[in-house]
């Protein structure tokens, strides 16, 4: 999930919309151009993950409105715009979650990005690079607490999705993610990727893998009303009963060999590569 970028330019007040009582910046409009292009730079490296950033970003249209109101309608979006809660810390205090039991939500989701090297911290960094200031001033602080609190859980909804960072994983997961979203641009990096890896792997049974990827999407409860903090503690496998999240049984079936090597980056440094670079200089 990414947040507009209209959140860090400055709006008169005749354009600013209140939704529930909360001041929100105008609709962006939509590039379909930057949105192409962008995706031609992600099919070079799945890992460019700014490119996902300026892809959601360039097709989002009213979709992030839509999305806000539906959000501080709950009790837990009230909590998160209000408090806030505030999830970057939360998923990134990695001894927290190493006090959760083997097989809940919080050790599945630590040993995804211990494994993978990656960290919130992270995401947000790949959305400053297209632009998007997490930190900075803003006439918008709760429109924008929705969104950064979306995009940290990018990696969360990997773990409770069950699909892997591999290409064919990634696709999967933005299915699930537009399902909940219903942002345009999640469809069309599917799009695009799904051409892109029959292309690259004629024989993969890419299109059977994304087929159940949307059964599973469309029947899943809307995710973001649910307490994350609440999940972390819970088992991996009554938190995806309690929200309705079938198992990826065909996806699961796929050798990792043939996952792994779908759309194989044509640049030499990915996300977790860079993230690792960065901390090495920053200890030296």
């Amino acid at each position: 999930m990414t947040a507009p970028r209209e959140f860090i330019e400055e709006v008169p007040p005749e354009d600013i919309e209140w939704i529930e009582g909360y001041p929100t910046p105008p609709s962006p409009p939509v590039r379909p151009v930057h949105a192409f292009n962008s995706m031609l730079k992600l099919i070079q490296n799945k890992e460019d993950t700014r490119q996902v950033f300026e892809i959601v970003q360039a097709l989002a249209g009213d979709s992030g409105k839509r999305m806000f109101k539906r959000f501080v309608t709950t009790p837990y979006g009230k909590r998160v715009i209000g408090g806030p809660v505030k999830l970057e810390e939360v998923l990134g205090d990695r001894e927290a979650l190493r006090k959760h039991p083997e097989g809940s939500v919080g050790r599945v989701y630590l040993d995804f990005m211990e494994g993978e090297n990656l960290t919130p911290d992270g995401l947000l960094a790949a959305g400053e690079e297209a632009g998007i200031d997490f930190r900075g001033e803003t006439q918008f602080p709760d429109y924008r607490r929705l969104y950064l609190h979306l995009d940290v859980s990018h990696d969360l909804w990997h773990v409770l999705s069950g699909y892997g960072r591999d290409a064919l994983g990634e696709l999967c997961n933005l299915i699930f993610t537009h399902a909940q979203s219903r942002n345009p641009g999640f469809l069309f990096i599917v799009f695009i990727g799904m051409i892109a890896q029959k292309l690259d792997a004629p024989s993969a049974p890419i299109l059977k893998a994304l087929g159940e990827a949307r059964r599973n999407a469309y029947v899943t409860k809307w995710v973001p009303e649910f307490d994350v903090e609440e999940l972390l503690a819970m088992p991996l496998s009554e938190a995806r009963a309690m929200m309705n999240i079938a198992d990826p049984v065909f996806y699961n079936t796929i050798p990792d060999d043939v996952k792994d090597n779908l759309l194989k980056p044509k640049v030499t440094e990915t996300q977790a590569e860079r993230e690792l670079r960065k901390a090495q200089q920053q200890a030296a």
